[in-house]
């Protein structure tokens, strides 16, 4: 498989089991959201996510925002990461963001969100992590 075939179905295994990885870590944090927090709002969720990163790093493809994390390393990576998903906890419903504050936090929200993401590209993907490490 070429390479962007391997980016492309990287992102689309990611994109399928995310937002059950995110939707249970979430649930588990505050339970009050089971009911009001779907996964079809998290795929959309990891939509936008992924666009602002392209667009935040002016990278059109996974492969090309892989060589961006190498180019510009882990701090700034992982700083980039944090901004965009406290900005993409904003983005959810408002009922889920009422739960959420009541709960653990918008803060922790984006942690866990960064979390599943990190976890899911691992078991996803392994191989890409290869490459681009």
């Amino acid at each position: 498989m070429e390479p962007q075939a391997k980016a492309g179905a990287a992102v689309a295994g990611i994109r399928t089991h995310f937002p059950r990885i995110a939707r249970l870590r979430l649930i588990a944090a505050c339970p009050g959201l089971d009911g009001i927090l779907q996964e079809t709002e998290l795929r959309m969720l990891f939509d936008w996510i992924l666009l602002q990163l392209y667009g935040r790093t002016h990278t059109s493809s996974f492969g090309d925002l892989m060589q961006w994390t190498i180019e510009h390393g882990e701090g700034e990576s992982l700083q980039l990461m944090s901004e965009v998903t406290r900005d993409a906890v904003d983005r959810l419903p408002a009922p889920a963001l009422q739960v959420i504050d009541g709960c653990e936090g918008r803060v922790v929200a984006a942690v866990i969100i960064d979390q599943a993401l990190s976890e899911t590209g691992r078991n996803i993907a392994p191989e890409l992590n290869q490459k681009y490490v």
